[in-house]
Order: C-alpha cells, then structure tokens, then sequence
C-alpha cells in the first residue's frame, strides 16, 4: 500500500473522530452542530474513506500504478484542511469561512478526477497483468460497474460546487438539500454500487444476476437521482417524490442483482484415499 493511501486512510478516520464528537454533542442537546457534522460525515469522512479505497483497490484491478505523487498529496492537503474548515465556518456561522472550505474540497474532488485519468493515461503498467474475472460474463458488468464509479466520481465535484453557489449567493438555498443528496447518492452510493460489482464476485466467487439486471439497476439509478436533485433544487415536490420512489426501486434492484454474490461457493471436498504400503527392511 503507497504511504498516500495509508495516509488517506489516517485523515478518514481522524475526520471520523471530529464527526462522533460532534454527534456525541447533538445529543447533550446542542442542536445547532448538526449541519456541521452532516458535512463532516458526508464530506470529510465518508468522502475521504472512499477514496483511500480507491487508490487502494484501483492500481490492483488496472494492473497499473499512479505516476505522480504530487497530486495525490496536494489532493490529500485540499481535504485536510477544507473539510474541517467548512465544518468550523458551519459551526461559527461565518459563511467565509465555509466558502473556503469548499472551495478546498472541491479543489480536492477535482484533483481526484485528475489523478484517476492520469492513472489510465499515464499509470506504468505492473508486471503481472490484471487477474481474469472469475466468472462468465463479469467482464460487462465490470464495464457497468466502471460507468457507475465513474458517474460517482463526477457527483462529487458537482455537489460541492452546488454548495459553494449556495455560499457565494449563486444559487437558491434549496440547492444546499440537493447538493447533500447528489454527494449521498451520487457520489456515495454509485460508489458502491460500482465497486460491489466489482469486487463482489472476486471474493465470493459467484457472478450477480448478469450485465442486464446491473444494466437496468444503473440506469433507474441515476434516473432516480436526476429526479431527486431538480426536484429538491427547483422545489418541484412531485418531481422530488417520483425521484424518491424511482431511487428505493433502484437500490432494491441492487440489492436484488448482487444478491447472489453473497453466497461463497462451498469448498469442494475430494475423498482422498491414502495408499499404505508395508515397509520391509
């Protein structure tokens, strides 16, 4: 593991510990927190978690390694400090102060992007190529679960600067709700779905129900959430609450197509029958 991604893994959970301290202060009471620890949960993080996952599990299934480490420490930078810096202007109540913060973690969503595409670009290939699926027809849902990731990593970027519109007097506050939802299950959710389907059938040894199911899951997917988003955004109720039921179709329909993957394949046992022969000195 490259000493980034450890170090990504360090940041998530420190920001995990600001986030639980700040819960633990939501219930002595002190409700005024809670849109700080909504964002130190969603954006610092959950956010930061997925992608040391990332940058952890992609150089093994692309059989290639990042070429530079600048970014991913300038990326890692952008995120340390604008995650509690939106967090504290959220909990002082200074709108600069949170404007910077996203502006930081959008620089940091936006360096994400880069080095993925520097990875396919220009990552070095290992020696030893990528292990083969390990069972028929993963190679389309691998693609499906690609595009899924792919949709995910753009949310991101998209629900930060909704949120720094919203700072900066761009755009309604209504967008504030819909960037939360676009980060939850764009960004978040369309990341696991993408990497289940992934890494699902590698571990268990079983495929999902096949390329069509992912196909149709992933499509009522970021159906659902186009709904959710303009609804929430242009508070277009009807539209907010067909997004809403078009989304719990979707997620029942994942877990109805990963199903399968979560059944190990039983061990085959072989009767062994050991042949003794007598010694003779």
């Amino acid at each position: 593991m490259r000493t980034t991604t450890r170090a990504w893994f360090a940041l998530s959970l420190l920001l995990l510990a600001g986030a639980a301290l700040l819960h633990t202060v939501t219930l002595l009471g002190l409700r005024d927190v809670w849109p700080a620890l909504v964002h130190l949960t969603l954006f610092g993080w959950i956010s930061s978690m997925i992608v040391a996952v990332n940058y952890h599990t992609m150089p093994v299934f692309t059989g290639r390694d990042f070429p530079y480490a600048g970014p991913l420490w300038l990326q890692l930078g952008a995120q340390a400090v604008g995650a509690p810096l939106a967090a504290g202007g959220l909990l002082a109540a200074l709108p600069g102060l949170v404007a910077a913060g996203l502006a930081l973690e959008l620089l940091a969503a936006l360096l994400f992007v880069l080095n993925v595409l520097l990875l396919f670009a220009r990552g070095a290939r290992r020696g030893l190529p990528p292990a083969p699926p390990p069972v028929p027809g993963q190679r389309a849902v691998d693609r499906l679960g690609t595009r899924a990731t792919t949709a995910a990593g753009l949310c991101l970027p998209l629900a930060l600067a909704l949120l720094l519109g919203v700072r900066l007097g761009l755009v309604s506050g209504a967008w504030w709700l819909a960037a939360e939802h676009l980060a939850a299950l764009g960004w978040a959710m369309l990341m696991i779905v993408g990497v289940a389907g992934h890494v699902l059938p590698r571990f268990s040894g079983r495929g999902t129900r096949g390329a069509a199911w992912a196909r149709a899951q992933l499509g009522m997917h970021l159906l659902g959430l186009a709904l959710i988003v303009l609804g929430l955004g242009f508070g277009w109720g009807r539209l907010f609450a067909a997004g809403g039921v078009t989304m719990a179709a979707a997620l029942a329909l994942f877990a109805w197509t990963i199903w399968p993957t979560l059944r190990a394949v039983a061990a085959r046992t072989q009767l062994i029958t050991p042949t003794v022969k007598e010694y003779q000195p």
